[in-house]
């Protein structure tokens, strides 16, 4: 008896290649804006940071006014970064959904060919079984024919 051989193959290796593709796509953006959402947890710790070191010092009066102005001077900066990070995660917001309308059409397209190829399957091994149960009944009849033949000649 032959081996299951799926015709379309190639075509499944392709859509399975092109999601592959797709989902790498998706992630390259996303891993983008994960870097900058990441900038800004490491932005804010060094504010809160900075924050709690300038308010010991400020208790203890050990401070001076230049300082001062150059600790808000640098929250300030820093919160102007943290919103510049936003802006640019917004800006990636568009192309990771049309990224990902990408990867969910290549999964349909390969699970597509996935539920043939399951199909082509269950035919073939229903063939099979079926060839294999014909055999089998043709060999059980075989045998009772001589052993009626057998039993004749006695």
């Amino acid at each position: 008896m032959k081996k299951f051989k799926f015709r379309l193959q190639k075509l499944l290796d392709i859509r399975e290649a092109a999601e592959k593709g797709a989902k790498n796509e998706l992630a390259e953006v996303m891993s983008i804006q994960n870097r900058e959402r990441q900038k800004q947890d490491e932005l804010r710790d060094s504010i809160d940071r900075h924050r709690s070191h300038f308010r010991e010092r400020l208790i203890k009066g050990d401070f001076t006014p230049k300082e001062a102005i150059f600790f808000e001077k640098y929250v300030n900066i820093s919160q102007r970064a943290i919103e510049l990070s936003d802006e640019r995660i917004l800006q990636l917001e568009p192309e990771v959904i049309r990224r990902r309308g990408k990867v969910i059409e290549a999964s349909k397209e390969r699970k597509t060919v996935e539920k043939l190829k399951e199909k082509k399957l269950n035919s073939f091994n229903y063939q099979y079984n079926w060839e294999i149960n014909k055999e089998n009944d043709d060999m059980n009849q075989k045998i009772y024919q001589k052993r009626m033949s057998a039993s004749g000649e006695q």
